[in-house]
């Protein structure tokens, strides 16, 4: 008997696009981290002024969240991906451009915002082209392939960046997510075909959807989740992890960007395993995010409190711990989406990533100032950079709290039993 082939459908198409999307906006978020060293001799700042590049990216990043929810839920995720990719490309065009700070810190807020229109778009597109019982394995399938862009950022365009220089490095990016646009534009439609003639149903007020996001128990459970696994993810890996690697424990440019590509690879292994289990084991969403929390918090006290320099082979657990945190984060998601009607999920996600934004930003900040205050120089040693880092753990501890507060249930009463419409 011969066996078929998986048939390629339509659904499959408009998800392999929308990745690339996301793919390439993981690539100009992530881009700073490992060009922070040389931006701090570009641009002449210190360890608060550096840190400022983050807050200002995750901030916006993470306040443009909700409005973006609700211009999505309004016009749909098409044209909110080529209005993501479209500014995200002309904050990569304005920073290869910047001389100075201020003009530096407006192209990250562009940056910011482009991208704040990308995920939540693609997990709107998932919800609504493939069926329920699929929907958290394609969602782990396009976010762990989306931080393949960390891997651009960390090989390619390092490789730009202190080959060719800052000018054709940002350029190059601007280009990659340009192409994405036009992808878009040819491929990914909001919806399936419906039944012709059929009217599609007027868009639901904002008041009433921001209702139906925020007084969710559901999505705020999402919430922490996020913020619990990802926080110290964002911050390593989009700020302090470079200078960390560079100047704290010296290691090589070439052995940075090979543990940057384990991170992903691992993630990538992970993020299938982790849907198939949301999808078949949903009561224990809340579970898993423990889970990956408890493997954080272990890895970084080891790597924290670990005697002397550590070598790449060493940072191993922590890399290995990172990217189980960037695989269990879009639980989450999966959380708001079967908590909220149909017409929410784009503000509910929205308002999931607000969760581990928000705590990376407040991490990012924290780091820089703390940095900041033992080494008024700019010369942190890795004394330094583990104290400062080691602050991550009050922020982590708050998400923890949250997550348990809004998971917990009476006896008698099971957590998230919260179901979707039948198309998520």
């Amino acid at each position: 008997m011969t066996r078929q082939r998986p048939r390629v459908t339509r659904a499959h198409l408009v998800w392999a696009v929308a990745v690339l999307a996301y793919l390439c906006a993981v690539s100009g978020r992530a881009s700073f981290g490992v060009a922070s060293v040389e931006a701090s001799v570009r641009f002449g700042v210190d360890g608060a002024a550096l840190s400022l590049f983050g807050v200002v990216q995750l901030g916006t990043y993470a306040a443009a969240q909700i409005p973006a929810g609700l211009l999505l839920d309004r016009i749909g995720p098409r044209r909110m991906l080529v209005l993501g990719a479209v500014t995200m490309a002309a904050g990569q065009v304005l920073l290869a451009l910047a001389t100075n700070v201020p003009t530096a810190l407006s192209a990250r807020m562009l940056t910011g915002v482009g991208d704040a229109a990308t995920l939540i778009s693609v997990v709107r597109l998932i919800a609504t082209w493939f069926p329920t019982a699929q929907v958290p394995v394609f969602t782990q399938l396009a976010t762990m392939i989306g931080q393949f862009g960390q891997a651009v950022a960390a090989v390619p365009f390092l490789a730009l960046l202190v080959g060719v220089g800052w000018t054709a490095a940002w350029a190059s990016l601007a280009g990659l997510l340009l192409v994405s646009m036009l992808l878009v534009i040819a491929v990914v439609q909001d919806e399936p075909p419906g039944e012709p003639g059929a009217v599609p149903p007027p868009p639901a007020r904002a008041g009433q959807v921001l209702r139906d996001a925020f007084t969710s128990r559901g999505a705020w459970s999402g919430f922490f989740l996020h913020a619990l696994t990802l926080l110290s993810v964002n911050s390593f890996l989009f700020m302090w992890g470079v200078p960390y690697m560079t100047n704290g424990l010296g290691l090589r440019p070439a052995e940075i960007g090979a543990l940057l590509t384990v991170n992903v690879v691992i993630m990538v292994a992970l993020g299938p395993l982790i849907g198939v289990i949301t999808g078949r084991f949903p009561a224990h969403r809340a579970r898993l995010g423990w889970i990956a929390g408890g493997i954080l918090s272990l890895a970084w006290v080891g790597t924290l409190l670990a005697p002397g320099q550590l070598s790449a082979w060493q940072l191993m657990p922590l890399i290995a711990a990172l990217a189980v945190g960037s695989a269990t984060c879009s639980v989450g998601f999966d959380l708001a989406r079967t908590s909220v009607p149909r017409r929410a999920i784009g503000t509910a996600t929205g308002m999931v990533n607000i969760g581990g934004y928000s705590s990376s930003l407040l991490a990012v900040l924290l780091i820089g100032v703390i940095l900041d205050l033992r080494a008024p120089d700019g010369q942190a040693d890795l004394g330094d950079y583990r104290l400062a880092l080691s602050s991550m753990g009050i922020l982590m501890g708050g998400a923890a709290l949250g997550l348990l507060l809004t998971t917990w249930r009476r006896p008698g009463r099971s957590a998230m039993t919260d179901t979707s419409p039948s198309r998520g």
